[in-house]
C-alpha cells in the first residue's frame, strides 16, 4: 500500500513539475528561463496588460470561446432532445456521429476543414474558428448528455402532458430543468476548450490571432518570463471556469435533491 501511494504521488509530482516551473519563472526577475532562480518581479505580469496586441488576443479568444460555448449549448440541447425521442436505431447514429470527431486527430479535422472551407470558397476568419471549435466541443457535450438522459424518466413528460401542460411548457417545465445543469456545465467547459484551442484554431484562423496562437508566435522569436506570465493567467481562467462549472453542477443537483425532498 505504501508504495502504491508512493508510485502514485511521484506521478503527479511529474505531471505537475512543469506547471510548477511555468508559474515559478512567470516571476524570474530577469530575462533568463534558467536556474539559478535570481529573484522575484512582476514586470512581466505588467507587460501583459500594457501589450495592445495581446490584448487583441485575448479579446478574440474571448469572443470565439463565447460564442462557441452558445452553439454548443444550443446544438446540444437539440441533440439531446432529438435523443430522447429517437428509437434505439435513431440514438445510435447520434452517438457515431457525435463520437466520431473526438476519435479523429486533431491535425486530420484541421486539415479535413480547411479543405471544406476551400472548396466552398468561404473565407478564414472568426466565424471559421466558431465552426471548428464547435466540431471540437459538441462531441464532448452530446457524450455527457447520454450519461444524463439514460437516467432521464420519460413519465415525468406523460405526466406533465396529461395534467394538460402543452409540448412547450413540459419542456420548459419538466424537460429543461432536469437536463439543464449538465448543459450548463459542458458550455462552461466547451468555453475553457475553445479558449485554449490551438491545433485547430492554426489552420482555420487565416489571418485572426488568438491567445494561443499569440503565444506561439512570441515562442518562434523568443522565450522569456512573459510567455511563463500569459500561460500562467489562462491557467487561472481555466480553472477558474472548470470550478465554476462545479459549483453549478453541484448546486443544481442540490437544488433538484431539495425539491424532491419538499414533494
Amino acid at each position: 500500500m505504501i508504495l502504491l501511494r508512493i508510485v502514485v504521488f511521484a506521478i503527479m509530482a511529474f505531471l505537475l513539475a512543469p506547471i510548477v516551473i511555468i508559474i515559478l519563472f512567470s516571476f524570474h526577475a530577469t530575462p533568463a528561463l534558467t536556474f539559478p532562480f535570481t529573484g522575484f518581479s512582476w514586470r512581466w505580469y505588467a507587460q501583459v496588460f500594457t501589450d495592445s496586441q495581446l490584448g487583441a488576443a485575448l479579446v478574440e479568444s474571448m469572443k470565439i470561446a463565447f460564442w462557441t460555448a452558445l452553439l454548443t449549448l444550443v446544438l446540444g440541447t437539440g441533440a439531446s432532445l432529438a435523443w430522447l425521442r429517437l428509437k434505439r436505431r435513431g440514438r445510435a447514429v447520434i452517438e457515431i456521429l457525435g463520437i466520431t470527431p473526438i476519435a479523429l486527430p486533431g491535425l486530420f479535422l484541421g486539415v479535413a476543414l480547411l479543405v471544406l472551407f476551400a472548396q466552398l470558397g468561404i473565407s478564414l476568419s472568426t466565424v471559421t474558428i466558431v465552426i471548428a471549435h464547435v466540431l471540437l466541443t459538441l462531441p464532448i457535450l452530446l457524450v455527457a448528455m447520454k450519461a444524463r438522459l439514460t437516467l432521464f424518466d420519460p413519465s415525468l413528460e406523460e405526466a406533465a402532458r396529461d395534467l394538460g401542460a402543452s409540448q412547450r411548457q413540459t419542456f420548459a417545465r419538466v424537460t429543461l430543468p432536469l437536463i439543464a445543469p449538465t448543459l450548463i456545465s459542458c458550455a462552461i467547459l466547451a468555453l475553457a476548450i475553445s479558449f485554449d484551442e490551438f491545433v485547430l484554431t492554426s489552420f482555420v484562423a487565416g489571418t485572426e490571432t488568438t491567445l494561443p496562437m499569440y503565444i506561439w508566435s512570441m515562442m518562434r522569436r523568443t522565450v522569456t518570463p512573459l510567455i511563463n506570465a500569459i500561460s500562467t493567467l489562462a491557467l487561472l481562467f481555466s480553472i477558474l471556469v472548470l470550478v465554476v462549472a462545479a459549483v453549478v453542477g453541484r448546486m443544481r443537483r442540490a437544488a433538484a435533491v431539495a425539491d424532491r425532498t419538499k414533494s
